[in-house]
């Protein structure tokens, strides 16, 4: 819950933490396939014919599913950037597009291209080859593996800024001119475009699945979700509780989708179209239950380093795919060690050491700046 006063700070605290959880979901994807290729699969996996046995298939279903952590990361942009945007037009009656631009970049931007300047280094030190500079710079990254069939170390990752710097170009114009009465609509028809380019791409795209997977008209949905949310809120905001036994199901049935279905698996057109709704429909739901309800109000009170977490969260994910290489090769391999609960102790600490120096002494000295061009307080 926020306080609503114009005054007041815009700060939906459990936000915070489940950005980080996200962020640790798509890590785990990547340490896992990363561990697989060095040190092949854990022995408790692996069924006496050497195939992968029952237990193997569900944990291994489930960990690649761990990729969903990027639409829960659009859902939450969706939603606080209309939230802040609808708030700003409200409190002042328009909205400073340069300014949001400005603070978006100086959000975003510093890590993104820092890493980009060192790959040079990285690539050189780990002996791999040289992803496309060029179209990461000018945000093309998730066209770049579409049209190249690769996600290319340490850059693979990049394609979802991408698909968020394409939502940032258009959406506050859309906020800020769209009449009132018409938003809602305007974003549903977001929602709608989105599902109508799958099935499009289903029908008549080669090599669709990479289509659907990666480009900005098949991903605005989550996003656009999420700012029906914020417009929601902004109108008239709520608290949002579900029963107990409610909340359980709808955990239990997330885990047995993620252990047994793919998420990104497209063979139907159904699957193309519709399939993903289910699961941003229950995630949507226990979100907005834990971030809403009154009684997990004070869930995470005192919890700092959880609130912290939150705030490295981008950090976390965006050199979290460079320390894997690193954990698997040079500390993992080269020491002939292959147990993988060390293996996953150091894939979750060091991005958060690396992301906590990165944070303190690079991002937060320019994330003061943005308060020169906020005319609303925000904690995110």
């Amino acid at each position: 819950m926020i306080k609503t006063k114009p005054t007041d700070r815009i700060y939906f605290p459990h936000l915070d933490f489940v950005r980080g959880l996200a962020a640790f979901m798509i890590i785990i994807v990547h340490a896992y396939a990363d561990y697989i290729v060095w040190f092949n699969r854990p022995r408790v996996f692996v069924a006496s014919t050497d195939n992968v046995n029952v237990l193997g298939e569900l944990v291994e279903q489930f960990i690649h599913n761990l990729n969903i952590g990027v639409d829960i990361f659009f859902l939450i942009s969706g939603f606080l950037i209309t939230y802040i945007l609808i708030e700003e037009r409200n409190r002042f009656g328009r909205i400073n597009i340069k300014n949001f631009i400005i603070r978006r970049s100086l959000r975003i931007w510093p890590l993104y291209f820092l890493i980009i300047a060192i790959t040079p280094l990285l690539v050189y030190w780990v002996d791999r080859p040289h992803p496309d500079y060029l179209m990461n710079l000018f945000f093309l990254g998730n066209f770049d593996v579409i049209r190249t069939t690769v996600f290319e170390w340490p850059l693979a990752h990049y394609w979802t800024i991408c698909v968020e710097e394409h939502f940032y170009i258009f959406w506050p114009f859309i906020v800020a001119f769209v009449p009132r009465r018409f938003m809602l609509n305007s974003m549903l028809m977001v929602v709608a475009a989105s599902m109508l380019f799958r099935l499009y791409s289903y029908f008549f795209i080669e090599g669709y699945q990479l289509v659907i997977y990666l480009h900005t008209l098949s991903r605005l949905d989550a996003l656009a979700m999420g700012a029906i949310g914020g417009y929601i809120y902004s109108v008239r905001p709520f608290t949002f509780k579900i029963t107990t036994r409610l909340r359980g199901f709808l955990i239990i049935a997330f885990l047995v989708l993620m252990c047994t279905d793919s998420v990104h698996s497209w063979l139907t057109p159904f699957d193309a179209v519709f399939k993903k709704y289910i699961y941003l429909v229950i995630l949507a739901v226990l979100l907005l239950d834990f971030n809403f309800n009154p009684s997990f109000k004070h869930s995470l009170k005192g919890s700092r380093f959880l609130h912290y977490l939150g705030k490295i969260s981008y950090g976390i994910y965006m050199y979290g795919n460079i320390t894997i290489l690193f954990v698997t090769q040079r500390i993992m391999f080269n020491n002939n060690m292959d147990n993988i609960f060390l293996y996953f102790a150091f894939i979750i600490i060091l991005p958060i050491i690396v992301a906590t120096i990165s944070y303190e002494f690079f991002e937060k000295p320019l994330l003061k700046l943005k308060r020169k061009f906020s005319k609303i307080k925000t904690a995110h």
